[in-house]
């Protein structure tokens, strides 16, 4: 079953780390050695880097089980943050891979074990720690997004104005952030409400006058660039984004 909380979380470029040579390795799209360069570091700045590899290579679907790479990933959140309590970065992974373990489960375990919550919970940890973040914006607006798409405006306590809202002034602050506009342009369409599509439009239209900065964001401008060029056919649109979203790995355990 697919579940509709597909886009809940996202990755946010800029990486949440400065650990060389980790940093470099994920820049030039080699995901596998810059997760374990980061792991053999042995640090908070190792264990985040490491974290932050995971969401990417989970985004561009580069792992057979996204659930259990998420689950991985908030453990070595956890462990920084047990070496560091209150680390910003450790803190904002855990939120964001709390996000990605709850869009790869199903909708009974979503339900059951409170996953919804739990993200909600994560994000507002995150933004306790760093409240002038843009990024807390750019979680909270995927968060309401996702629901409102799979349950309805209003479920959850998701809304689609405050999930605008949030979204709106994460770009306004990271007006270059390829990741963020992608994945708000993307929670728009897939929201398959033709009243959004001009926002959608835009958004993806800033992105076609961007440079992609690092391998993650150019494979994410490369995708989104692929949907501009049918946003003016909606069968095609949807067909489209519904191929991103159906190619999320659901086991439902």
């Amino acid at each position: 079953m697919k579940y509709g909380l597909s886009l809940m979380l996202i990755l946010l470029a800029g990486p949440a780390f400065a650990s060389d040579p980790a940093c470099d390795l994920l820049y030039q799209g080699r995901y596998e050695d810059a997760r374990a360069t980061a792991l053999a570091a042995d640090t908070v700045e190792g264990l985040n880097a490491a974290a932050e590899v995971m969401a990417a290579e989970i985004m561009l679907m580069r792992v057979e089980n996204s659930k259990d790479h998420a689950k991985a990933a908030i453990k070595l959140a956890n462990r920084a943050l047990k070496r560091d309590p209150g680390n910003v970065e450790a803190l904002f992974l855990r939120a964001l891979h709390t996000g990605f373990r709850t869009r790869s489960s199903s909708a009974f375990a979503i339900v059951m074990k409170g996953l919804i919550g739990d993200t909600y919970a994560a994000i507002e940890a995150f933004e306790a720690a760093a409240p002038n973040d843009p990024r807390a914006d750019a979680l909270y607006g995927a968060w309401h997004l996702g629901i409102v798409r799979a349950a309805g405006d209003g479920k959850f306590g998701a809304s689609l104005s405050e999930g605008l809202a949030h979204y709106d002034r994460a770009v306004a602050a990271m007006p270059a952030d390829i990741v963020v506009m992608g994945n708000y342009a993307f929670s728009l369409i897939v929201l398959d409400d033709p009243s959004l599509l001009p926002r959608a439009t835009a958004l993806l239209q800033q992105i076609d006058a961007t440079s992609p900065d690092g391998a993650t964001e150019e494979e994410t401008r490369a995708r989104m660039l692929s949907l501009l060029a049918v946003i003016d056919d909606p069968d095609a649109l949807r067909e489209r984004s519904e191929g991103l979203l159906n190619s999320e790995e659901i086991d439902g355990k």
